[in-house]
C-alpha cells in the first residue's frame, strides 16, 4: 500500500539543513503493491517498477527549488518527462541520493498510471500556500 505524506525523518532533516540545493535528487516510482509511506526513512528497491524508459534507482530531479507562500514553506523540482517510455506506476518517492538516500516524501498517484511506448509525465504543483511537491505549513 502506498501513503502520501512528507517522510517523518524528513521533517527533522529540514530543520537541521540535511537537504541543500546542490545535492542530487531523484524520484523512484512504485509499483500498486509497494509498501512504501511517510515512515520510509531511505530509497528501497521494494516494489519499485521496471520497464523501457525508466532505471531502477529513479530518474535525476533538476531545478531544486523553495520558498515561501503565505504561511507555508515548500520544496519542489522542475517536472520529468520520459519519452518511450513502457510501465505502469502507482506511486513515488522523492529521495536525496547524496545524503545516504534520505527519503522527503512519498507521493500517491491515487491508482494505475501507465504510459505504452509514450510520453510518462509528473508534473508538480504549482507552489502556493496550500499545494506544493513538499509543503511545510
Amino acid at each position: 500500500m502506498i501513503t502520501q505524506g512528507i517522510a517523518l525523518s524528513a521533517k527533522q532533516a529540514f530543520l537541521i539543513g540535511l537537504h541543500q540545493p546542490n545535492d542530487q535528487y531523484k524520484i523512484a516510482l512504485y509499483r500498486t503493491n509497494a509498501k512504501i509511506g511517510p515512515e520510509l526513512q531511505k530509497y528501497t528497491p521494494n516494489g519499485e517498477i521496471s520497464g523501457n524508459g525508466y532505471e531502477a534507482g529513479g530518474i535525476k530531479l533538476s531545478g531544486f527549488k523553495t520558498g515561501v507562500a503565505g504561511k507555508s514553506a515548500w520544496v519542489s523540482f522542475d517536472d520529468i518527462k520520459l519519452i518511450h517510455a513502457s510501465f505502469q506506476a502507482a506511486g513515488a518517492v522523492v529521495y536525496n541520493a547524496s545524503k545516504d538516500n534520505a527519503v522527503m516524501c512519498v507521493l500517491a498517484f491515487g491508482g494505475e498510471r501507465g504510459v505504452f511506448d509514450g510520453t510518462f509525465e509528473l508534473k508538480f504543483p504549482k507552489p502556493t500556500e496550500t499545494s506544493a511537491l513538499i509543503l511545510l505549513a
